[in-house]
């Protein structure tokens, strides 16, 4: 069948509204069935405007290959995964969500029956192929109201008002995030605040990217408006959460994932947490000074989930703010993640800003992003220039190099677009701009 290539992607199916229709919602549906041999899937959308005929043509699709389909409706993604993953009785998963992207976007998100998400270049050949002989018996469908159990299983072990005297604002960005962590809340006893509770696909108030620094403004001055404890910021789909201190500062997700193994190894000393060549000194120091390992993996959702399995590890993350913990079968859970911090910040007694400083020692310039259409050539010069110098070099994903403990940059290609993108982290603020500016005229410039 005639659908886009481009709309295969590493972690799922996504693109533009009009690539993303209901005949490749339903041929979604027929390959998941196919692919994992399921006789029950499970599947759930977010709030867009496509979503509610995609997710329709998507159980057309399932039902005729006579598997049944447990239907959870509107879901975050963190939902989801737990929907997939907890139930014996399901053997696959399938969401219709394109998580923070603009409003003419949709996409398809698969999994298998343990969570593992299911690439949409891998499922391309099978979808495109369109030769799918229909089963003899129609499935069933059957509707399964998630929430109750999912968040008994993220506030496991916590006292029910555990947090009451707490403050926080919470920033749902229009996205489906205020369906769990509003109730969530409740049940924690913790007061709140909301901005942009309300799903709206056209994120009229700013994009739904905690990954991106300018979408926590409104935020930001909301926690130091409200003298609030902390800030918490959520993705379109509620698989990303990123956190704002009561000083109004962003906590990267790399020091965040440094939080949460200072809270869960506390009893589970030696414990694997997966980490990636592009988070800062002060997140890998933290990690083994709290008794853990670090295993480091290559960036990407899947690339975390399956080094996660493979190490045995209690939890993953990346600077995006993807937290992946071993008690939610190795898949995100914004919920969970929220219940963590919230728990570290009690017992320290402190501010959230002190327990984050020790974290913020080292400079980092962020994420930069530039086009650069021969990606290889301008690797290979930004390598010979950097490699016979550098103290320590590490090419697991692009190039990182680390100069003694001054400063270090990675460089990495992105998979789908003409873009390098370059972190750097030093002692000063100087030093950071400095060799920041270096790299990206490199970046830059013709080869």
């Amino acid at each position: 069948m005639p659908f886009s290539p481009f709309v295969f992607r590493a972690n799922d199916i996504r693109g533009l509204l009009e690539e993303i229709a209901p005949d490749l919602a339903r041929q979604a549906g027929k390959a998941l069935v196919v692919k994992t041999g399921a006789k029950t899937v499970v599947v759930g959308r977010d709030m867009r405007s496509t979503s509610p005929e995609l997710l329709v043509a998507a159980i057309d699709g399932i039902t005729s290959m006579g598997a049944n389909v447990v239907n959870i409706g509107m879901c975050t993604t963190s939902m989801y995964n737990f929907a997939v993953a907890s139930r014996d009785d399901i053997d696959a998963g399938l969401m219709v969500t394109a998580s923070h992207n603009p409003p003419e976007y949709n996409g398809i998100k698969m999994a298998m029956g343990n969570g593992y998400p299911l690439s949409g270049v891998d499922m391309r050949e099978m979808i495109c192929d369109g030769a799918f002989e229909p089963s003899t018996v129609v499935g069933t469908v059957s509707e399964f109201d998630l929430l109750p159990s999912y968040l008994d299983k993220c506030l496991a072990g916590i006292e029910p008002n555990a947090f009451a005297g707490m403050k926080i604002v919470v920033d749902y960005g229009n996205g489906m995030g205020a369906l769990s962590v509003n109730p969530l809340l409740k049940k924690l006893g913790a007061t709140f605040s909301e901005l942009y509770a309300e799903p709206d696909a056209r994120f009229p108030n700013h994009e739904a990217n905690p990954a991106k620094d300018e979408t926590l403004d409104d935020l930001k001055a909301a926690v130091l408006r409200e003298n609030a404890d902390l800030g918490i910021a959520l993705d379109g789909d509620a698989d990303r959460v990123a956190f704002v201190d009561n000083e109004g500062k962003t906590v990267r997700g790399d020091q965040t994932l440094a939080l949460l193994a200072r809270e869960m190894l506390a009893t589970r000393l030696g414990a694997s947490v997966v980490v990636a060549p592009n988070m800062g000194w002060a997140t890998t120091d933290m990690i083994t000074e709290s008794g853990g390992t670090c295993v480091e993996d290559k960036v990407g959702r899947t690339l975390v989930i399956k080094a996660m399995h493979a190490s045995h590890a209690v939890l993953g993350g990346e600077v995006s703010s993807h937290f992946f913990f071993e008690e939610t079968s190795n898949l995100e859970a914004v919920d969970y993640a929220i219940v963590r911090v919230l728990s570290l910040l009690k017992s320290t007694g402190g501010s959230f800003a002190d327990l984050v400083r020790p974290l913020r020692r080292y400079v980092n310039s962020g994420e930069v992003n530039r086009e650069v259409h021969d990606k290889a050539a301008t690797m290979a010069a930004i390598e010979a220039k950097y490699e016979p110098i550098a103290t320590k070099t590490n090419k697991l994903d692009g190039i990182r190099c680390d100069f003694d403990h001054d400063w270090w940059f990675i460089v990495r290609p992105s998979n789908g677009e003409p873009l390098l993108r370059l972190i750097v982290e030093a002692k000063t603020e100087t030093l950071m701009q400095e060799k920041r500016d270096e790299i990206v005229a490199l970046m830059t410039q013709p080869v």
